[in-house]
């Protein structure tokens, strides 16, 4: 009897590692996985809607200019369950504006929302193209931050690009020797300096004057003017030095860029009096 009683057990225990070793059920797991459509964020997909009354083409511009914030926006065709950017005309005391607003997929407005004033006169052919790429611009730098960027940093937009033109009246090799020199210094200062004029909105002048020799010496005048593109004259700056007469009538060698070094320490001068902002933004 006792045999079989243990006969048992052990068949039962045989029975329970049996069942153990099986795969455990996993209850409430399809068969098939299955995923549930996912909406892209407003920087992943965001539609531009076009703008009643609004600037012609204003949403593709708008689009274009958020592309390059970094935002996957698009004009045209409206996609369905996707965040959108809505452009309202508003007409106040003879001034326009528009009102951006950022609705959800299921057309709710978020509350997130920013007003533009339109440039005057935008519907006339007087419009100049410039006043509307800044309406763009702000426009979409506000839209980027409402999203959560950075937006746009304006004061990064103003930073001085410039151009060096050959030194006049400097004897020798000068008049490239200077201005060869001065250009690398400004590089070395972070400026961005151009071979030609075209893209610039400073132009740095340089112009050498040698006093006749006296005693074996002579005085030369080197003058740094910094111009506006259109002309304007911020400032100058000059430099004095007596030299061994004639020494400078070949090549300058060393002392073209002893003197570049003084001269574009003046231009930063002359450049941070005229473009604090963006000084500023560097600090």
């Amino acid at each position: 009897m006792r045999f079989r009683i243990f006969t048992k057990r052990l068949s039962i225990l045989g029975v329970l590692l049996l069942v153990a070793c099986q795969p455990l059920e996993r209850p409430f797991q399809p068969e098939v996985k299955t995923g549930l459509p996912t909406i892209p964020g407003p920087r992943a997909y965001l539609y531009v809607a076009s703008v009643q009354d609004g600037p012609a083409d204003i949403d593709t511009a708008i689009a274009k200019k958020l592309q390059d914030l970094g935002i996957a926006a698009f004009a045209g065709e409206e996609v369905p369950d996707r965040y959108y950017v809505r452009g309202d005309m508003i007409d106040e005391g003879g001034l326009q504006f528009i009102q951006w607003t950022i609705f959800d997929p299921q057309n709710q407005n978020t509350g997130l929302y920013t007003i533009e004033k339109l440039p005057d006169l935008v519907q006339s052919s007087s419009t100049k193209p410039k006043d509307i790429e800044e309406f763009v611009l702000h426009s979409a730098s506000n839209i980027d931050r409402l999203l959560g960027g950075d937006g746009v940093n304006f004061a990064s937009l103003k930073k001085p690009v410039l151009f060096v033109p050959i030194v006049r009246g400097a004897p020798g090799d000068g008049a490239e020797s200077l201005s060869f020199a001065i250009q690398e210094e400004l590089v070395r200062m972070g400026f961005d300096v151009l071979p030609t004029e075209s893209g610039a909105n400073y132009i740095v002048r340089g112009k050498a004057k040698l006093s006749p020799a006296k005693l074996g010496t002579q005085i030369i005048l080197l003058t740094w003017s910094l111009e506006r593109r259109n002309g304007e004259q911020v400032g100058q700056i000059q430099q004095r030095n007596r030299i061994k007469a004639g020494s400078l009538n070949g090549v300058w060698g060393p002392t073209a860029p002893l003197a570049a070094k003084g001269g574009a320490q003046g231009v930063l001068k002359l450049l941070r009096s005229s473009e604090p902002e963006y000084f500023r933004s560097k600090s």
